[in-house]
């Protein structure tokens, strides 16, 4: 009898496995991007965690952990390919990671604010504002969570889930429209209401949604499908720079910046963004990232060739020595 039970347990819990191994991607990404709006919703609108020290972290990490322990036990082999989280190109996704990083969050971000006060309004004050500095190892840690839970679940699970069904640049599209409302709750949270409520949900909804084509397009084409390192290490730091350190006296609060204080620096940042964001769209477009791999190698190579010849250029203290 007890063998007879063990054979029916093992028979029970092999047809569960094969059930949710077999289930159709696309009904998996809805059931994953359901339990994260859910949650998002509860954090954002119930709990109002966002006014607290903790944010909205239970709607990042929970919605992650749920998602990765689906596919570590069910589909374990699609987690490089589905998920996007592979160690594939691996130097070469933090070189473009840091890079995005430089062009997106420094340049654009920072550097549009000193732009502005140095060529067009040097009155204009250069104020930095760190906010929540007490916080800052928590929210970078909250950031990378977030970066890991939006990309492996809009770049990597939907917009892979999304190509069974139609082209890879309608699920670029489509995962990146989803990824810009999935952002549209922020001005609401804050309490925005009538016409600023509609221009700033508008704002945030349109530039996440470039954001989600900019790393779609990236994920899709420039590393072909095997790893989005890159876009979560930019994701990470652009949240982080955006959110918590404030240059000028913009509003000090959370959050990106969708109101400016003058029009003049509202057109410098808008011309660095689509200037900055044709730029990488071309790059991501028309370039592979093994491409960058063999510049680098080149360019390393180069370099200890000049470092070598240079060596040699340059007689040591024994050659001195003896000629004394």
């Amino acid at each position: 009898m007890v063998t007879i039970s063990a054979q029916k347990t093992d028979s029970s819990e092999s047809e569960k496995r094969s059930f949710w191994s077999s289930v159709d991607l696309l009904v998996i990404a809805g059931l994953m991007l359901t339990i994260a709006v859910i949650w998002r919703i509860v954090d954002q609108f119930v709990l109002d965690l966002g006014s607290t020290w903790m944010n909205i972290m239970p709607s990042k990490i929970f919605p992650l952990i749920i998602m990765l322990g689906f596919f570590w036990r069910f589909k374990r082999s699609e987690i490089d390919s589905v998920l996007g989280l592979s160690r594939k190109q691996f130097r070469a996704q933090i070189f473009m990671g840091i890079v995005l990083v430089l062009l997106i969050s420094v340049f654009i971000d920072l550097g549009g604010t000193i732009i502005y006060a140095t060529f067009f309004d040097p009155t204009y004050p250069l104020h930095l504002h760190i906010i929540n500095p007490d916080l800052l190892g928590y929210l970078f840690c909250f950031f990378l969570v977030n970066a890991f839970l939006e990309e492996s679940l809009f770049r990597g699970l939907i917009q892979n889930s999304l190509k069974t069904r139609i082209s890879p640049n309608q699920a670029i599209l489509s995962s990146a429209v989803m990824f810009g409302i999935w952002h549209a709750g922020w001005p609401l949270v804050n309490g925005i209401t009538g016409i600023d409520m509609i221009i700033q949900v508008s704002s945030m909804v349109f530039f996440t949604t470039i954001l989600g084509l900019l790393f779609g397009v990236y994920y899709e084409y420039f590393s072909s499908g095997q790893s989005l390192v890159g876009p979560i290490i930019a994701h990470t730091f652009f949240n982080f720079i955006s959110e918590c350190f404030k240059l000028g006296p913009e509003p000090v609060i959370e959050g990106p910046d969708l109101v400016f204080s003058t029009a003049g620096l509202m057109m410098v940042s808008f011309l660095l963004f689509f200037g900055v964001f044709i730029f990488l769209f071309i790059i991501f477009w028309r370039f592979r990232i093994e491409q960058i791999e063999v510049l680098g190698t080149q360019f390393k190579e180069l370099l200890l060739s000049k470092i070598r010849v240079f060596q040699s250029s340059v007689p040591n203290e024994n050659t001195k020595q003896d000629e004394v």
